[in-house]
């Protein structure tokens, strides 16, 4: 099968990481093979240095040293910027977790946050609030407990014996630290020092580190020196003048490998060709190169996902880079004292930006709940100068994160100070300016922006282009129809939301003669029939890795005319007499919900019937979700039409919604369970256009401010889940079940594949039992009230891939029926197009048939693919959850702020309407967290009115249960720079 175009360079590890006999999907224990590295002194690894190392060590004289577990200056500078407040974890709440494959114990790792820099000992990966960190030895002493994610490098496993990490800890530690009175005052101070022999190791691991740190100085100032005689400067220098594009709007990638291998072959003169002297990963010139790759984020952008595992950057344009020195230029002059008078680009756009400011900001006030209308004015436009600065500012708010600090944060904050009085300016005031700068429309939230930034880098790091082709490459969709079984004269339902357009899933059933067993035909749309694996199509669904959903405007995994022309099921097609192409995923089921059989076919359906969960609800006269208003809404609505369902349909689906009831309760016997709270959801009625893309692209930004009077309306709804099951439960035990049945066949046939897993909770510090938590749910529905899976003494293992068929706890598949793969959504994840691409390549191999685009991924392909395409479904789920974040806190706000928020015209309020200015009651979600700055501890709520969480602060010390309500007041809703309500308890 056609490859994706991967970067081995980028990728291989990753490989590693799946391939681990561990089924956690990741271990970079083994090195990648290499021939060694041919200098000795230069090039030497640690781990090479480390034969003799425990002699030497016992030899070294002692040097000063602590257990150091209090806080020091350090400590705390390198947790500033930490979003989930780690220097104040309860560590009341804590135990001992599952180690990460690949940051196993033992390992020396590089960690950055806030612009600090740790370099320590992996000692324990253990659970702060339910919340996976690695114990952090430090060469002073210190332990920090950090995420995963701020590893940025990790040395050879063999640098620390793993019996000598191991006796720095003991897990005994842990309940002294949960014990102590100090325990949600960060890491606390250790009830009594380590003992000697405790002491001894770390002491030994301090000598290890600290050297580490001297050679790796020592190494850095060998790849600064470069070749004089060549006129070759040395250094990140020297890899960015060869990899950097010379194209303002195209980027490239290296890893820290590449730019060692460089640095260090000046005779190679950049000539391909095997390199005099070769680098490994992991070792010393790669850490070298590494940290002077990071020291210059002016040119090169570090990855945003595991940079441990790929060791790759995006490096920055030449003309980009340039625009970067030239604004600190600028800001160098407008900086001077008695500049104010001085003509420069910076002064001049200042001058703009109040003009522009001022007459915002009072529209606004004047117009507030009217209408929103473009605003004309007789503004001057944008210079190029003007954008340059503009550009720089919305580059501040796209590169966030702090492991690798923004060259643009200190020309922002020079640039703001001299527009703004505000004294305290940060990401978040910056990006309010720019929204009253005319720069961001009033409908975004800038999740659209950042995910085609993000999927811009992504796409970059894996070679993948960012262009479409002709649809003359595209399948011709015939390729494999000789296999296809006709299912024209089944009816076939596909149930989804009125307003959808990705209807990828339908179903049917088929009744048995003389057996009350049915058969279900799980119908799943078929876009990998025209798309193959190397078309652009799919290599951009691979780095995407899903459709995203927002209220200002969602983004399709493809283009959304190949979608509604030929694969949606439903679509009106002209060829092949009107049906379309599916993979049908078949069970025969038994009344007491048990799959006696499964079958996995290609399959033709014809003219399918497309109707909605409302109409189907309404037809069965099933359960339905109710509906709160909380802000008011348009006074009269109107609904879409229901699709007519007929007595005969009602009787076939009747029999599907039976026969998902026996699988549910047969899923649930022994495992899993499920839970729902009230949600907000928001909708935007007289959305005026889309947000733009490329926001954070120089040449996309508009030359005139776009300025606008009134509001925009945003629909506030609140929906309580129902309590039973009804179609969109309907449809779900169907996918379940389509999964599930995709699993088995790749199983039974050995098929390279990628499954899906999850272990059961394990209490740790609690008397309660798994059959305890498990006898609170329905016995026919598995539903279990939210708060019951919160309490405090339960270890909640993530889900994870694997490459075998594991259980699935969560979702009750164990037993011998376990294994469950993504196969039911093609047109929203790129996984399940990956597994049908599979399942074609072993039906056409099962039928004698050679085909060039079916002939299936090998094991390593697959994992890769997996994981990358993992990141960005992460990517999509997040810009998802934010952008409705952010419409729930502008809602709150506004509201918040003004005690009469005017309606926009033709709403009005329902009797379920609550002022968010009086007390509300919330419902304790989480244990406290210290909140140093603020005088006392935060606890999230859940705000069942209005469907949000918020944190509340409190005095320290007092402690809930989960779920216990308590009385609070409201006083704080900002959108940026991360949506966040917050507010008082009440007494």
């Amino acid at each position: 099968m056609a490859s994706l175009g991967l970067k081995r360079a980028s990728t291989s590890r990753l490989v590693k990481r799946a391939l681990s006999t561990t089924p956690r999907s990741a271990n970079l224990s083994q090195e990648q093979q290499k021939p060694p590295i041919k200098i000795n002194d230069l090039l030497a690894t640690i781990s090479a240095e480390s034969k003799s190392r425990n002699a030497r060590l016992d030899k070294a004289g002692k040097i000063a040293y602590d257990h150091g577990e209090g806080q020091s200056m350090e400590r705390r500078s390198y947790f500033a910027s930490d979003v989930d407040a780690e220097p104040g974890l309860d560590w009341r709440s804590v135990g001992i977790a599952e180690e990460i494959p690949g940051l196993n114990v033992g390992r020396v790792v590089e960690c950055r946050r806030s612009g600090q820099v740790s370099i320590g000992l992996i000692l324990a990966t253990i659970l702060v609030m339910d919340r996976p960190r690695l114990l952090l030895l430090r060469s002073t002493g210190e332990v920090w407990p950090i995420s995963s994610n701020d590893v940025q490098f990790v040395m050879p496993s063999s640098l620390v014996p793993r019996s000598l990490a191991e006796e720095c800890w003991s897990p005994e530690q842990l309940q002294s630290w949960s014990d102590s009175s100090e325990a949600t005052v960060g890491l606390p101070s250790a009830v009594a020092a380590p003992p000697p022999e405790m002491m001894e190791a770390r002491r030994k691991v301090s000598l290890l580190l600290r050297r580490v740190q001297r050679e790796t100085e020592k190494m850095c100032q060998k790849l600064r020196g470069g070749v004089f005689k060549q006129g070759r400067v040395g250094g990140a220098e020297a890899a960015y003048e060869k990899w950097a594009s010379e194209e303002a709007e195209e980027r490239k990638c290296i890893t820290a490998v590449e730019a060692a291998e460089y640095i260090l072959n000046p005779q190679a003169g950049g000539k391909t060709g095997t390199p005099t002297t070769e680098v490994k990963p992991n070792t010393l010139p790669a850490y070298a190169a590494h940290v002077l790759l990071m020291s210059r984020p002016d040119m090169f952008i570090s990855d945003q996902t595991d940079m441990w595992a790929t060791g790759t950057y995006v490096v920055r344009s030449k003309p980009e880079q340039a625009r970067i020195a030239q604004l600190q230029e600028w800001v160098q002059i407008a900086q001077k004292p008695g500049a104010d008078g001085v003509e420069s680009p910076v002064r001049t756009f200042v001058k703009k930006a109040k003009i522009v400011l001022d007459l915002a900001r009072k529209t606004r006030e004047e117009t507030a709940g009217q209408h929103l209308k473009p605003l004309q004015h007789n503004l001057p436009e944008w210079s190029k100068t003007d954008l340059d600065i503009i550009s720089c500012l919305f580059a501040y708010v796209a590169e966030t994160r702090s492991t690798q600090l923004t060259p643009f944060l200190s020309l922002s904050l020079a640039i703001t100070r001299l527009i703004l009085s505000d004294p305290q300016i940060d990401r978040g005031t910056v990006t309010v300016m720019l929204q009253e700068l005319g720069t961001i429309l009033p409908w975004d939230s800038l999740e659209t922006a950042r995910i085609v930034e993000a999927d811009r880098n992504a796409m970059t790091t894996t070679s993948v282009a960012g262009h479409v082709r002709g649809d003359d490459e595209l399948l011709k969709g015939n390729e494999l129809d000789e296999l296809r079984e006709d299912f024209s004269h089944h009816k076939v339902f596909v149930i989804d939301d009125a307003t959808a357009l990705e209807l990828d899933d339908g179903i049917a059933v088929e009744k048995i003669a003389g057996s009350d067993d049915v058969w279900v035909h799980v119908h799943i749309a078929d876009p990998t029939r025209y798309i193959p694996p190397g078309h652009e199509l799919a290599r951009q669904a691979f780095v995407r890795g899903s459709s995203l959903y927002m209220a200002e405007g969602s983004m399709p995994l493809f283009p959304t005319d190949l979608i509604m022309k030929e694969v949606s099921l439903g679509a009106n097609v002209e060829r092949d007499g009107g049906r379309q192409g599916s993979m049908v995923f078949s069970a025969r089921v038994s009344k007491a919900g048990n799959v006696e059989d499964s079958k996995v076919r290609m399959g033709w359906v014809n003219k399918p019937r497309v109707v909605t969960y409302a109409s189907v609800n309404k037809a069965l006269g099933l359960p339905t979700s109710s509906y709160t208003r909380p802000f008011g809404g348009p006074s009269t609505s109107t609904e879409p039409p229901m699709p007519e369902i007929t007595a005969e349909d009602a009787a076939e689906l009747r029999l599907l919604y039976d026969t998902a009831r026996n699988l549910r309760a047969r899923r649930f016997a022994t495992a899993g369970y499920e839970w729902s709270k009230p949600s907000a959801s928001i909708s935007l009625p007289h959305l005026p256009g889309r947000p733009n893309p490329h926001l954070f692209s120089r040449h996309h930004l508009l030359s005139t401010p776009q300025l606008f009077s009134g509001s925009l309306p945003v629909e506030y709804c609140v929906k309580t889940p129902v309590e039973g099951i009804d179609a969109g439960s309907l449809v779900a035990e169907y996918m379940v079940l389509g999964g599930r049945v995709a699993a088995w066949f790749c199983s039974e046939r050995n098929l390279p594949m990628v499954y899906r897993a999850s272990a059961a909770p394990s209490p740790v510090a609690t008397s309660q039992t798994l059959e305890d938590l498990l006898a609170k749910r329905d016995p026919e529905t598995g539903i279990i009230d939210a708060f019951a899976t919160l309490g405090k003494g339960w270890y909640r293992p993530a889900g994870y891939i694997s490459l075998q068929p594991e259980e699935h706890w969560i979702m009750g598949i164990v037993g011998e029926s376990k294994g469950y793969v993504r196969a039911t959504s093609p047109l929203r994840r790129f996984d399940d197009m990956l597994v049908h691409w599979q399942i074609k390549a072993a039906l056409a191999r099962q039928a004698g048939l050679s085909r060039e685009h079916v002939r299936g991924f090998e094991k390593e392909d697959i994992v890769r693919m997996a994981q990358k395409s993992e990141e960005g479904v992460k990517r999509a789920k997040r810009a998802g959850m934010v952008s409705d974040m952010f419409w729930q806190t502008k809602v709150i706000g506004r509201n918040l702020r003004s005690e009469t928020w005017p309606l926009p015209e033709g709403w009005g309020k329902d009797e379920t309407a609550v002022d968010v200015r009086d007390v509300l009651i919330g419902k304790v979600t989480s244990a406290p967290e210290n909140a140093a700055s603020l005088k006392g501890e935060l606890t999230t709520v859940r705000l069942d009115q209005l469907g949000v969480t918020a944190k509340v602060l409190h005095p320290a010390g007092l402690t809930w249960d989960m779920g216990e309500e308590m009385k609070v007041k409201l006083d704080l809703a900002e959108e940026w720079p991360n949506p966040r309500i917050q507010g008082v308890r009440l007494v």
